[in-house]
């Protein structure tokens, strides 16, 4: 099945939850939206804000901290935008390009993440044991196959390889 829309999406998911598919993909859609939409743009205004040593803080006013509160309030205002100028087709092939740029992201971003936390000079007392690395390895290769059949599938069909199902 081709989804082009949230209602074919939802439609989907009928023959494994039933009737309750659009309630459930309803459900489901917004609790995406409402994290993508507050936790993402906090954490990029936050992760900015540390790396070049602007005052940050949901606590402090635009007066306090206007880098931070602008990055905010700008990716906010740029993601609401987006949101409504494209057209319903596109948001779902915009979404499906979004998730293949995580999964090609994630891998990478796993693997600085696990230098991170076992740099002793950074971690000090805190940094990953034996056991702590083994599951974060772990976690790490199954993540990076789950993504990159997640690119594979994705992207593979659009220039003429079908893989069986």
């Amino acid at each position: 099945m081709q989804i082009t829309d949230a209602r074919q999406a939802a439609e989907a998911l009928a023959p494994f939850v039933g009737r309750f598919a659009p309630v459930l993909f309803g459900v489901g859609l917004v609790g995406a939206a409402l994290l993508a939409a507050a936790v993402l743009p906090l954490t990029t205004a936050y992760a900015l804000s540390e790396s070049f040593g602007f005052e940050r803080g949901v606590s402090h006013s635009f007066r306090e901290a206007p880098i931070f509160n602008g990055l905010f309030t700008g990716m906010l205002a740029f993601g609401a935008l987006v949101a409504l100028v494209i057209p319903n087709g596109l948001l779902i092939q915009l979404m499906v390009l979004v998730q293949v740029i995580n999964g090609i992201l994630l891998p990478i971003l796993l693997l600085y993440i696990l230098r991170l936390v076992n740099d002793r000079r950074i971690m000090g007392k805190h940094v990953n044991g034996p056991v702590q690395n083994a599951i974060a390895w772990a976690a790490t290769v199954v993540l990076s196959l789950l993504s990159a059949a997640l690119v594979g599938t994705t992207l593979l069909p659009l220039v003429g390889v079908h893989l069986p199902h």
